[in-house]
């Protein structure tokens, strides 16, 4: 995928660049398909009956700590993602804007490939637990939106380095942990009135 969408492949010195026309069109994919997922969740959890009350709101708040402890104390809870690449023949077989769409729509749904931090993990409980299609459109198709707009970091070689540094894996880990806290205590805040 690091093939379809690099600037050091398309060049991405001007705005008609191929590479911006591969970020877009692979941005589009990975929101799409997260926000698909998300209707998914969000139609299940109504299905289910849910919002569930104090029970969903302590759901939530359990797992976004177990999460966390994940993330703070490198715990090895799963995160249920399937381990592998999106097929690399995608890239050589089809056109660059179709493959640049492949590649967003299979890595939108974060569990089909790999998952770094638990934090998909999370939002899609959130989804599920909201009983709402419309809140799982928005949560899950705004990771979709991360996930695709990510590939920027890399845009540059000194930031692609910078981002393979243990300091700044270890940073993103703190950071993601810390979120992941911010969430378990809004959710037990709201548990109890």
């Amino acid at each position: 995928m690091v093939h379809t969408i690099t600037p050091v492949v398309d060049g991405a010195s001007s705005p008609k660049s191929p590479y911006w026309g591969s970020v877009a069109l692979y941005t589009l994919g990975t929101t799409a398909s997260a926000a698909l997922f998300g209707l998914l969740l969000g139609t299940a959890g109504m299905l289910a009956r849910a919002p569930w009350g104090s029970s969903g709101v302590a759901i939530v708040a359990v797992i976004a700590s177990v999460y966390a402890a994940r993330e703070l104390f490198r715990l090895p809870i799963p995160l249920f993602d399937r381990r592998r690449q999106v097929p690399e023949w995608w890239r050589t077989f089809y056109s660059r804007p179709v493959a640049a769409v492949l590649y967003g729509l299979s890595l939108g749904i974060g569990f089909l490939t790999f998952l770094t931090f638990g934090s998909f993990v999370v939002v899609s409980v959130i989804a599920l637990a909201s009983g709402s299609p419309v809140a799982g459109v928005v949560l899950c198709g705004s990771f979709g939106l991360a996930r695709g707009l990510a590939v920027l970091a890399g845009a540059s070689s000194s930031a692609r380095a910078a981002i393979e540094n243990v300091s700044i894996r270890a940073a993103a880990r703190l950071a993601n942990g810390g979120a992941l806290v911010g969430v378990a205590l809004v959710a037990v805040a709201a548990a109890w009135p």
